[in-house]
């Protein structure tokens, strides 16, 4: 530990000082017992008529107390006061007892006051003459310095009517600027509102892509997780355990994500509440600030008010004899008038300055002192909660794991059971498809064994016979309308002479003329196949072997048999 500062003599005159000093501003004093002189009840109704109508602020509002009750607190302050400054001068007797060599430096710090400083007690005649021309010394330097004051108060009368002229020009120009500003205004507001519809319209057109998007991307994850799922469970057929370990793992990892989002969430409503404590506060200092202010207003329009009462009463004076006078009269008796009135100025001034901060001290102390109960009941109640809070988060906690662990084991139940169903399923679909396979198996080896497939085929390669049989018949040429003949013919053209005759009606051919069937048999065919015996169009044949020319019969329009597989 370090060792304690001991106190030197010079500081302990300056406590002794100190102690006068106040003693004297707050006690001492006269007008340090005014105060509890006026009415309680006048008081009030000012304070009510100042006072904004507010009601967390009159809730938070300290009662006001009365005369009697700041009249005993002044009274045990006086004498803490004076225990301290007996305190104060018995540490100094024992300085001088222990040091009588530091006498004149701690006097000195006792004798200075507003006008006599240190270095006026230094020379070492400290005698009221001595002192007294000093202070004319003085006196006659703030002569000086008031004969400087008028010629400067008479320069600036004259610049005070040129500045008049030109704030009121200024005036009339600012008038006009504040008519175009107010136009300008009106233009700006119109805007705006165009301006504000074209973008609520933009952000209506960005939500709905936005949405759009967002309804894009969310088909797309889902696609995504379907086709992952479906590899899953279909195509790599994840097993059990690790479909169990990721699960667990997700779940952990979704407990530890919502950990932290509710302890964050703890920490910003701890935060919002104090945030809330010390903003009331700030509104409340920030309140007896202005009611302070208000205060300082009024002395200081009690002061100009006195002021310009005393200059009246002076030119009042001077206008009171009519006849010339001379410029030293007037200085004489403004010297004289200004002799009584500059100490009461002087105190006047001590006295706001040192009332202003006597208030602001009383007042802050009143304040603390009030505010120091609630403020640990306050903070009692909030460490009580903040215990409630804590089991309740126990609980909680321990519910939502119960809860999880539960929900956790019937997911995985459901999930085997699922599991179970679906391997049923598919076995009973296999288990169809193996059978619709079989029967198939069955049907084709049947028709296999009943030659069906060999049906078919003969009727294809009948139609194919035929259609073969047609195309041979239209590459061979056609017979000449009228036979060729052995007439005369044209010199010139070199034709015959045709429709020289009528032609008759051909005669229909005997049976020995006729064609065997054997003669349209194609070369390589078998005539006995059953194919062609079969055929509905080698039946209906017939072939005309006169001048060289077959005759076919009309094509056949019914339909034709196609094989078709199953």
């Amino acid at each position: 530990m370090g060792r304690a500062k001991i106190e030197t003599p010079e500081e302990a005159f300056e406590n002794l000082r100190q102690a006068f000093d106040s003693l004297k501003a707050n006690h001492t004093d006269p007008w340090c017992w005014h105060e509890y002189l006026t009415d309680e009840n006048e008081e009030e109704e000012e304070d009510t008529s100042d006072s904004e109508i507010d009601p967390e602020k009159d809730a938070l509002k300290p009662a006001k107390r009365t005369h009697i009750d700041r009249l005993k607190q002044h009274l045990l302050t006086c004498v803490a006061e004076l225990n301290r400054t007996a305190q104060a001068a018995d540490t100094a007797y024992f300085h001088m007892c222990c040091r009588p060599e530091k006498m004149k430096p701690c006097c000195i710090i006792l004798g200075t006051s507003g006008d006599i400083d240190e270095d006026m007690l230094m020379n070492g005649d400290a005698s009221p003459q001595k002192i007294m021309a000093l202070l004319q010394a003085k006196l006659e330097q703030a002569n000086e310095k008031i004969v400087m004051l008028e010629a400067e108060i008479n320069e600036l009368k004259g610049r005070l009517a040129d500045t008049r002229a030109e704030s009121e020009d200024r005036w009339k120009r600012w008038q006009r600027t504040a008519m175009m500003c107010e136009e300008a205004l009106t233009r700006l507001s119109n805007t705006t509102e165009k301006f504000d519809e074209l973008t609520e319209q933009h952000h209506q057109l960005t939500e709905g892509y936005r949405d759009l998007f967002l309804r894009h991307l969310r088909a797309s994850r889902i696609m995504k997780f379907k086709a992952r799922q479906m590899l899953r469970d279909q195509v790599f057929k994840v097993g059990r355990k690790e479909t169990l370990f990721y699960t667990f793992h997700g779940f952990i990892l979704t407990m530890q994500k919502e950990k932290e989002e509710r302890v964050r969430r703890e920490h910003e409503a701890q935060r919002d509440r104090v945030e809330f404590g010390l903003r009331n506060e700030v509104k409340l200092l920030m309140g007896e600030t202005k009611r302070h202010d208000m205060a300082v207003q009024r002395l200081a329009l009690a002061t100009g008010r006195l002021k310009q009462d005393r200059r009246a009463f002076a030119l009042r004076l001077m206008h009171k004899n009519r006849r010339p006078f001379e410029a030293l009269e007037y200085c004489l008796w403004v010297w004289e008038l200004w002799q009584p009135i500059r100490p009461q100025l002087v105190l006047e001034k001590s006295l706001e300055a040192e009332q202003a901060a006597r208030d602001a001290t009383i007042q802050q102390l009143v304040q603390t002192t009030q505010q120091l109960p609630p403020l640990a009941e306050c903070i009692d109640n909030l460490k009580e909660e903040l215990v409630m809070e804590r089991i309740a988060h126990d609980f909680t906690k321990r519910e939502l794991t119960a809860s999880g662990a539960k929900l956790f084991s019937s997911i995985i139940e459901k999930l085997r059971v699922q599991r179970v169903q679906e391997m049923a399923v598919i076995e009973r679909i296999g288990e169809i498809e193996q059978e619709g396979l079989k029967e198939r198996i069955a049907m084709l080896e049947r028709e296999i064994a009943e030659d069906k497939h060999i049906h078919a085929l003969k009727g294809m390669v009948v139609d194919l016979e035929s259609n073969l049989r047609r195309a041979l018949d239209r590459r061979k040429q056609r017979a000449y309308v009228v036979p060729v003949g052995k007439e005369t013919k044209c010199p010139q053209c070199s034709r015959e002479n045709l429709l020289r005759s009528w032609k008759g009606v051909p005669e229909p051919p005997s049976p020995q003329e006729e064609a065997p069937p054997t003669a349209l048999a194609l070369p390589g065919a078998d005539v006995t196949s059953p194919n062609l015996r079969s055929s509905a169009s080698v039946g209906t044949l017939s072939v005309s072997m006169r001048g060289g020319r077959f005759t076919l019969p009309p094509p056949d329009k019914r339909g034709t048999y196609s094989a078709i597989w199953r």
